[in-house]
């Protein structure tokens, strides 16, 4: 399947209200059972304190509004007066202009670190880039950590005129069944000047 490309704000937008090709029922003590299929009703039902019974279920609702807020937050992106990404592109060298947040972090002590952190080459060290497509690659750390990075769009989100871009990422670890992904804003303010980031949820 080809990669829907959407070119404006209002394209974006639509996803947020789309129906899905499939279904989750969500429930909330008593009251009745409310079938989530696109990313609104998803959003209102966690609002109000919905999940799902099943856990494993849940664990894919969280990680599915997590697409959907990132959706939302690329709807709200601005053509940009002034871009710096131009030189953005996967290799062994982005990980090291890219802040540490980006890297993968599972226990107390990566989270100790990532306090200290400068980059996210300095927390994860990767010793491998395997590029997917010019808008995706996989990133291997030395610790088994497999990430995969997703250019989402580009734009100005923080109204200050310089281009932004938004990133997703999904975390594995080698012969294991860890999972989480996360998404990003970051920006770079010069040329010459390290990735900065704006948010990450």
């Amino acid at each position: 399947m080809e990669p829907e490309v959407l070119e404006t704000p209002e394209q974006v937008n639509a996803l947020f209200s789309k129906n899905w090709f499939y279904s989750y029922e969500v429930v909330l003590d008593s009251k009745p059972a409310i079938k989530v299929d696109s990313c609104k009703v998803l959003s209102k039902a966690f609002q109000e304190g919905y999940k799902s019974a099943d856990y494993k279920e849940q664990v894919a609702l969280l990680a599915t509004n997590k697409i959907c807020t990132t959706w939302a937050d690329m709807g709200k992106l601005k053509p940009s007066k002034e871009s710096f990404l131009s030189s953005f592109e996967h290799s062994l060298a982005l990980p090291k202009q890219m802040p540490p947040e980006l890297s993968l972090i599972i226990s107390n002590d990566d989270e100790r670190r990532l306090a200290k952190a400068s980059s996210w080459e300095e927390m994860s060290h990767i010793k491998k880039v395997e590029p997917v497509n010019d808008d995706q690659a996989i990133y291997y750390d030395n610790s088994g950590g497999i990430q995969r990075l997703t250019i989402m769009a580009k734009g100005d989100y923080n109204q200050d005129g310089i281009e932004d871009i938004v990133l997703h990422l999904a975390n594995a670890v080698e012969r294991g069944s860890y999972s989480s992904s996360y998404s990003y804003i970051v920006t770079r303010l010069t040329a010459d000047a390290p990735y900065t980031l704006i948010k990450q949820f």
